[in-house]
């Protein structure tokens, strides 16, 4: 080779390795801006308020049921594809050894015939002189880690499914108890509205008037049992249970669960090194950094020892033995341009990954900040309808005494339980919201 090629071809692979690095740097790179962007502390969650948790055993009971998921089965089949990947990869950084045999007969007319039986064993030994089999393997072994960390990622967001229906059935269930205690209640004002109508103290606008109440909160009832019966079918589904398999368990009367994830709240910079999913998008961002360096590094010479050992049998007790070390090395000079297009490919897909770690880093932190600020205008909301309902009771319990002390019409009575009744609905439904923002909170925090 003239002196002249040769320059060339050192130059060509001292800039490959140059190249080589710029995949990984970027990733670095990335990986210091989207740790230096995160916030020094909490917003929202510095300020979230006093929760009072309580222990549910039938959600506990659920929690263990729900092992196996659609979503988590898939993550997991994901997991043993990455287990055997990174398998192949360090596979390719070892030797390789292969036996093989062959027999020939030979027939020469009017002469005899020949047997010849040739045994080998070949061994191959690769030099990753350039890295490009362990920036392979690293890449593996990198994504096999995000794939463990999707798994769990996948577990905590199944669990979190599962509580947001058990926190939607509960709180049908609680709307249910409300109306109907409230019928009821409507029942017991009807009721008196006929027998003052009866003793001449009532006219028949007061009856109907009740009437009226008794059968606007009547009317809402089915859509509670409805809402009630969806939530059950939504949990049977998620825990992979045949339909109606879960009515013993769920039908005693249990309070809305609630989740107190305060303690868990860590440092941003702790946060973005154990919650799952961005750990995840991180490993993926490294392999695509280093699949991008085994793409540049294919370009260059492909260095390996072979040794052949060979045993020829000619027949007739004579054999004749043979061994053979050879050193190869392999480099493309023109593939009109495939290789190019390879590393062109791995690079574009490392550019890709860093914009899907950045962008996955900015939504989770808004996710974080907006779910503990509904925690907290959640549990404001909870005491706020808490002190609603008391008044309202207060004030149903004064109109009735009114009326039956003849200082006030029906209609005051009527509207003032009607009144005490939405107040309740409403506390339900806040302390609904407050369960659902203290669960999906859990899960921004990446528990």
């Amino acid at each position: 080779m003239s002196r002249s090629r040769f320059g060339a071809l050192a130059s060509l692979m001292a800039l490959s390795l140059v190249l080589s690095g710029c995949a990984t740097a970027t990733s670095a790179q990335i990986e210091a801006e989207t740790r230096a962007s995160l916030p020094s502390t909490w917003q929202e969650a510095a300020r979230l308020p006093d929760v009072v948790t309580s222990q549910d055993a039938v959600l506990k009971e659920l929690f263990y049921r729900v092992q196996v998921g659609p979503d988590l089965a898939l993550a997991q089949s994901r997991l043993r594809e990455a287990e055997a990947r990174l398998m192949v990869a360090r596979a390719g950084l070892l030797p390789s050894l292969s036996l093989g045999g062959s027999q020939t007969r030979t027939e020469i007319d009017g002469g005899k015939a020949s047997l010849e039986k040739v045994g080998s064993a070949t061994l191959a030994i690769p030099l990753d002189v350039f890295g490009a089999g362990r920036a392979r393997a690293g890449a593996s072994k990198a994504r096999l880690q995000a794939a463990r960390l999707d798994v769990q990622r996948v577990a905590s967001a199944t669990r979190t499914n599962l509580a947001q229906l058990y926190i939607a059935y509960r709180a049908a269930q609680a709307q249910v108890a409300v109306t109907q205690a409230n019928l009821a209640s409507a029942e017991d004002s009807l009721s008196l509205a006929k027998a003052r109508q009866a003793a001449g103290l009532e006219t028949g606008l007061g009856v109907a008037q009740a009437t009226s109440n008794r059968d606007a909160i009547a009317a809402r009832l089915p859509s509670f049992l409805q809402a009630q019966t969806s939530a059950r079918l939504g949990l049977e589904a998620l825990i992979g249970d045949r339909p109606g398999s879960l009515v013993g368990l769920l039908q005693p009367i249990a309070p809305i669960p609630q989740l107190d994830s305060r303690q868990a709240v860590v440092a941003p910079q702790i946060w973005l090194d154990t919650r799952p999913d961005l750990v995840a998008a991180q490993q993926r961002l490294r392999a695509a950094g280093l699949d991008a360096r085994a793409a540049l590094r294919d370009r260059l010479p492909n260095l390996s020892i072979t040794a052949l050992g060979l045993e020829t049998d000619l027949g007739q007790g004579v054999s004749i033995p043979s061994n053979r070390v050879t050193g190869n090395v392999a480099m493309t000079l023109f593939d009109f341009g495939r290789l190019r297009g390879l590393a062109k490919a791995a690079g574009a897909q490392a550019e890709t990954e860093a914009l899907l770690y950045q962008q996955s880093v900015l939504q989770a932190m808004a996710d974080l900040e907006t779910q503990a600020s509904a925690v907290r205008q959640g549990e404001r909301s909870a005491q706020a309808q808490a002190a609603n309902v008391a008044s309202a009771a207060d004030q149903a319990r004064l109109a009735r005494v009114r009326y039956t002390s003849g200082l006030s019409g029906f209609l005051d009575v009527l509207t003032a339980e009607r009144a005490a009744y939405e107040a309740q609905s409403a506390e339900v439904s806040a302390q609904a919201e407050a369960a659902r923002a203290q669960f999906a909170f859990a899960l921004a925090l990446g528990l």
